[in-house]
């Protein structure tokens, strides 16, 4: 089934991203939200180097950080802070990926101003047994900056509903792949419309596709995996607990 990884719990499947995987995943997000997405082989002939330079940076660690020169070029060109494809131990003691705010001056030309950081969820007291997920507490393990503007057109709820999860697992295959990096809104935690969601069915978060059965007392929902090899099942609505809707997806080319 389609889990959310636990660091604790080996058996769950939908995993959270790690605080070195940051800058990667940042890449990954910042070229897919150009339009039309940029490739790797086109942004690495963008900044000078050869076409393979950035497929190989985070397919396989080399090089293991972006140069500083390279992060300002790619920021630049992809319209992000660059402090978002930095690595911890290439920034400036005391700087995290997703506390900017001192760094105005170095900025890419969207300005500090028209960003927002959505937090990387911290799940692992999540896994098993029925335990509940409280999406409001501080539990970001990373965040990443995106445009304001970018985000209201994804979602209409505030930035702080706003979380990032990694999936793994291929029960929402095709949709949704193993590794896909999702964003979920947590003000929506109604399937009315119908829609794929994350959710804590009793023995573990996952994500799923899911919809109200009509007239039925207690309400009931149905849950479905998009790959047919998985069964689909029901739950009452009192069974779960809605973690959000899933609004925004991004996948490594």
């Amino acid at each position: 089934m389609d889990r959310v990884k636990s660091k604790n719990v080996k058996q769950h499947d939908l995993g959270t991203t790690s605080k070195k995987d940051t800058a990667r995943t940042a890449l990954r997000v910042a070229l897919s939200m150009q339009t039309p997405p940029m490739t790797l082989k086109q942004a690495s002939r963008t900044i000078g180097r050869n076409d393979a330079y950035l497929h190989q940076y985070l397919n396989r660690g080399s090089p293991r950080h972006l140069p500083e020169a390279i992060r300002y070029q790619l920021a630049t060109i992809l319209g992000v802070d660059q402090a978002t494809l930095a690595h911890h131990d290439s920034l400036p003691k005391g700087v995290h990926n997703a506390d900017t705010s001192h760094m105005a001056g170095n900025l890419a030309p969207l300005g500090l101003q028209t960003m927002s950081s959505v937090p990387f969820l911290d799940i692992h007291a999540s896994a098993g047994g029925g335990a509940l997920v409280d999406v409001s507490a501080d539990t970001a393990t990373a965040a990443l900056a995106f445009p304001r503007s970018w985000l209201r057109k994804i979602s209409p709820s505030k930035t702080d509903a706003l979380k990032l999860i990694t999936i793994s697992g291929d029960s929402m295959a095709p949709v949704l792949e193993h590794s896909d990096t999702v964003m979920l809104d947590t003000d929506q935690t109604r399937p009315t419309p119908p829609g794929i969601f994350i959710l804590h069915d009793g023995l573990g978060l996952v994500a799923k596709r899911i919809e109200l059965v009509p007239s039925t007392n207690p309400q009931i929902l149905r849950i479905c995996s998009e790959n047919q090899a998985y069964t689909n099942y029901q739950r009452t609505i009192d069974e779960v607990q809605i973690i959000g809707r899933v609004v925004w997806f991004a996948r490594n080319l």
